[in-house]
């Protein structure tokens, strides 16, 4: 991953427009939950993984998968072989119907174990609780094809603190005119591992990267006053150890549906 101070995501936050599906967040938001795992291949089997999760990914569909999943990889770092395979949205009791699912579906595994796994050489599962209260999401967010996705490293105790940032710093962004089309996001946070919580900001191509005209700790000192304002970015920043920068691209090739 590629390591970025805050004050550097902060702004990046307010200069682009984890992954989801297309939606327009109302009083009813989606499931609060995805699924997702990451796959590396074995050394000398990077083509011979892609072509057998592709020919998985199709196998799922023609038998039956109730969850359609996407494919992603990263661009940035030196782990550019890794697979993102993710699916969103769903509650804790779809799990259940999912994984009574599974049971009856032998042959799914079965391809899996013969097909898949030979070529892998760590695989590793969680599940993201998604804060859609806090995030903006609009239609059409198909189409896009690279997610810029920043990862917070929590110190321990601190997660109350940066929670309390980030939420004051969204409500603030959903409520005096920062979220708009142009200006995509969505919060997440890991269920598993170490404690991290990620923005997630799509993009459809490379030039949506450019930075716009404001950035986001110009946009909080205008509406919030100067010190206020630096006084929350230091609430924010001194909640997390690191951050972990990285941009996914989707694969509709591989994947089940055009992407999250």
């Amino acid at each position: 991953m590629i390591k970025r101070p805050v004050k550097f995501v902060l702004s990046l936050i307010a200069a682009m427009s984890f992954m989801l599906p297309a939606v327009t967040l109302a009083a009813d938001a989606p499931p609060p939950l995805a699924d997702i795992w990451y796959v590396t291949p074995k050394e000398g089997h990077d083509a011979q993984l892609r072509e057998a999760l592709g020919e998985h990914m199709a196998f799922r569909a023609e038998h039956g998968d109730p969850r359609s999943w996407n494919v992603y990889t990263p661009m940035l770092g030196d782990e550019l072989d890794r697979y993102a395979i993710r699916f969103c949205c769903f509650n804790w009791a779809d799990q259940d119907s999912y994984r009574a699912w599974r049971s009856g579906a032998t042959e799914i595994d079965e391809h899996f174990k013969k097909h898949v796994l030979p070529l892998t050489k760590k695989a590793a599962h969680y599940f993201e609780s998604i804060d859609w209260g806090n995030s903006h999401w609009v239609d059409a967010a198909g189409s896009y094809k690279f997610f810029a996705v920043t990862e917070f490293n929590i110190k321990p105790g601190s997660g109350q603190d940066f929670d309390a940032a980030r939420d004051k710093m969204s409500q603030v962004a959903l409520n005096q005119g920062w979220a708009t089309d142009d200006h995509l996001w969505l919060w997440a946070s890991t269920i598993g591992g170490k404690l991290q919580e990620s923005v997630i900001i799509p993009h459809e191509n490379f030039a949506s990267l450019d930075r716009g005209q404001e950035d986001f700790m110009t946009f909080l000192s205008r509406h919030m006053g100067p010190e206020a304002a630096a006084e929350l970015g230091k609430q924010f920043s001194g909640a997390s150890w690191s951050t972990d920068f990285q941009i996914w691209e989707h694969h509709e090739d591989l994947s089940m549906s055009k992407g999250d």
